[in-house]
C-alpha cells in the first residue's frame, strides 16, 4: 500500500497537504498497547495521546476521579479512538437442553460481565466530551469504535455466535445514541483481520482522507482484488407504509 506523505507543518494544528490547509487533529486512542493500534498511530497526523490499562481505570467507582485527574486539563481532542480488547467470548452450548442450566447461564451472562466495565467507560467518556468539552461544535470530530459488522449481517452462516453479536450490537447502540446527540460516532471492522498491520494503516489513512461518518455509521474492510474498500452501512431510515 502506498505510504501516507510527509506533511509540511504550518503551526501545532495545522498542516498543508496538496496544497490545502487542514487541522492537525488530537487523536485519544484507547486501547493502544496492541500490535493493531501502534501500527494505527504511526498513521495518523497530529498528536495521538495513548490510552490503556496501564494508565486507564474502567472501574465505574474510579472514572469521575479518573477524568477529573488525568484529561480534564488536556486539550480537548478531535478524534477519539476504541479500540479496548474485548477477550474472548464463549458461545452458548447446543442443544442447550442436554446442559447444566446453571453453567449455561454463566456463559451467557459472561461476555457482559468482562465488557459491562469498558463499555460503560465509554459511555461515560464521550457524555463527559459532550457536556463539558463541547464535542458537537468541532466540526472535524470523530468518535470511532474499531468494532465487527457481524451484528449488522443477519447471514444464517453466523447463528451460532450469537453472544458474540450481542456484545458487538452494545456497540451499535452506543454508536446511534451518539449520532442522535450530533456526535460524528461511527464503527469499523477490520473483517477477519488476516492482515492487521494492512487493515490498521488503511484505516488510519482514511480517517483522515475521507468523510467518514457522514453518511455511514458503520464501516466494514473489504479486499476487493483491487486493494483495500469499505463495506458501508448507512443510517437508517423509517418508512411509513
Amino acid at each position: 500500500m502506498e505510504r501516507i506523505p510527509k506533511f509540511k507543518y504550518k503551526s501545532s494544528r495545522i498542516y498543508i497537504f496538496d496544497n490545502l490547509v487542514y487541522t492537525n487533529m488530537i487523536t485519544w486512542l484507547f486501547g493502544s498497547s496492541s500490535d493493531f493500534s501502534q501500527n494505527m498511530i504511526k498513521y495518523l497526523n497530529g498528536d495521538v495521546v495513548q490510552f490503556g490499562r496501564s494508565n486507564v481505570s474502567y472501574e465505574p467507582a474510579d472514572i469521575k476521579d479518573w477524568i477529573e485527574d488525568n484529561i480534564s486539563n488536556l486539550d480537548s481532542p478531535d478524534r477519539v479512538i476504541f479500540n479496548i480488547n474485548t477477550g474472548m467470548v464463549n458461545e452458548l452450548p447446543t442443544p442447550l437442553h442436554d446442559f447444566d442450566s446453571t453453567e449455561s447461564f454463566e456463559i451467557f451472562n459472561k461476555w457482559w460481565i468482562d465488557n459491562r466495565n469498558q463499555l460503560f467507560f465509554k459511555t461515560s467518556l464521550v457524555d463527559y466530551l459532550i457536556n463539558k468539552k463541547d464535542l458537537p461544535n468541532n466540526p472535524d470530530h470523530q468518535v470511532v469504535y474499531i468494532t465487527s459488522q457481524i451484528s449488522a449481517d443477519h447471514n444464517p452462516e453466523w447463528k451460532n455466535l450469537q453472544l458474540y453479536k450481542t456484545l458487538r450490537a452494545v456497540d451499535y447502540e452506543i454508536i446511534w445514541n451518539q449520532r442522535a446527540k450530533n456526535v460524528n460516532a461511527f464503527g469499523i471492522c477490520p473483517a477477519a483481520n488476516t492482515r492487521p498491520m494492512q487493515w490498521s494503516e488503511y484505516i488510519a489513512v482514511q480517517l483522515q482522507y475521507s468523510n467518514m461518518g457522514k453518511d455511514h455509521w458503520l464501516y466494514g474492510v473489504a479486499d476487493t482484488g483491487n486493494g483495500l474498500d469499505f463495506v458501508r452501512w448507512s443510517d437508517w431510515g423509517r418508512t411509513i407504509l
